[in-house]
């Protein structure tokens, strides 16, 4: 079986794609997922439970891409030693090195880009990459790169499924601030919770993240007002589904597994990325009617949403309806046949396969 090298990062946002791809490569018996550790903090905390084999590089730090550069050369020799077939980027910079290393040696190199514009380390292999997969279209793209995209959305791992809104009475709102958590989520919803006119109609599950749980629950406590305090989200696909509501950042992973559950969500995008991915996102699904976005909003316009979504049941519905149009919980398993189609079309020595781009979904 052929083995494909899949580059990560330290981010979650690359990492879980890249999870729920290997587990689908692996299921489908396409070939034989590694995934690439630098050992990042965000890497020792989640590869080792994923059950997918790691390998490290022959160098330290993942660097900069000017460092990836000068990697090149081990990381052409690298790649024979270990026996790589293809390499997946997953969006980050770990990708450089590796990716132009197999693109000199002749081996196939694929990319995974979770936003609605394409990052740095994406921009820069796509020239090299025999196939781009995107979650949402993305604008301004050169003809060449239209020619080898497919927008077949982003891989989730397998527990994010479409499920309807839970009947309860109250609102369950869930606060996610991202995987490390953000302060500024934090005193947002904190502050409009305190305007609603009726506290006691919803529920809040608050992910904070580390260090910062006794304080958040106290304010809560403070407030009268039912929350259940996590510093970090062990099952995200069950606390998805027992949300009515979703507040937190806009990152490409975190929309795509809230659109696959399809539930409604007031993103805050965290704006100081130079390219305002964050934004792109949230307004991609606020345009088609899956959520609000907090642009220059204060905790008074956020109570106010909150307090119309907590007393028009039916928009709320609407809105989970439209998130889960957007969603496509098979992704992984989409991209993963594409994959078979190339490896197999290079082991028989026949054309590559071409894909249509999908236009004008999601």
């Amino acid at each position: 079986m052929k083995r494909i090298l899949l580059a990560g990062g330290n981010s979650g946002g690359h990492i879980f794609p890249g999870i729920a791809l290997a587990r689908a490569l692996s299921q489908q018996e396409v070939a034989e997922p590694l995934f690439l550790d630098h050992q990042t903090p965000m890497e020792r905390k989640i590869l080792p439970d994923c059950g997918i084999e790691t390998i490290s590089p022959p160098w330290s730090g993942i660097g900069t891409i000017g460092d990836s550069m000068l990697r090149i050369p081990a990381a052409r020799q690298w790649l024979v030693d270990q026996r790589i077939d293809a390499v997946v980027g997953l969006g980050a910079r770990p990708a450089v090195a590796v990716g132009i290393g197999a693109w000199t040696r002749g081996l196939p190199l694929f990319l995974l880009e979770q936003n609605k514009v394409m990052g740095r380390a994406n921009r820069f292999l796509s020239r090299f990459a025999r196939k781009v997969f995107l979650t949402w279209p993305i604008d301004g793209m050169s003809r060449s790169l239209r020619s080898r995209s497919a927008i077949l959305g982003c891989p989730v791992r397998e527990p994010f499924i479409p499920s309807a809104l839970s009947t309860d009475q109250k609102l369950q709102l869930l606060v996610m601030g991202g995987s490390q958590g953000a302060e500024p989520v934090n005193q947002m919803i904190l502050q409009a919770v305190a305007l609603l006119r009726n506290r006691q109609a919803v529920r809040i599950h608050h992910i904070c993240g580390d260090e910062k749980g006794a304080g958040i629950q106290q304010r809560w406590d403070q407030l009268g007002v039912e929350a259940k305090v996590s510093p970090f989200l062990e099952d995200p696909a069950s606390a998805l589904i027992d949300a009515s509501l979703v507040l937190g950042r806009a990152g490409g992973s975190t929309v795509a597994e809230i659109c696959c559950v399809g539930r409604p969500a007031i993103y805050w995008p965290y704006t100081h990325h130079r390219d305002q991915h964050q934004r792109l996102n949230a307004r991609h699904v606020s345009q088609r009617g899956g959520a609000l976005v907090v642009e220059d909003s204060t905790p008074v316009q956020v109570a106010q949403w909150i307090d119309d979504l907590v007393e028009n049941r039916s928009r709320l519905e609407q809105m989970a309806e439209s998130a889960r149009s957007l969603g496509c919980p098979d992704a992984a398993q989409r991209i993963s046949d594409v994959l078979a189609a190339h490896l197999g079309a290079d082991q028989r020595g026949i054309p590559h396969p071409v894909e249509e781009v999908v236009e004008g979904v999601r």
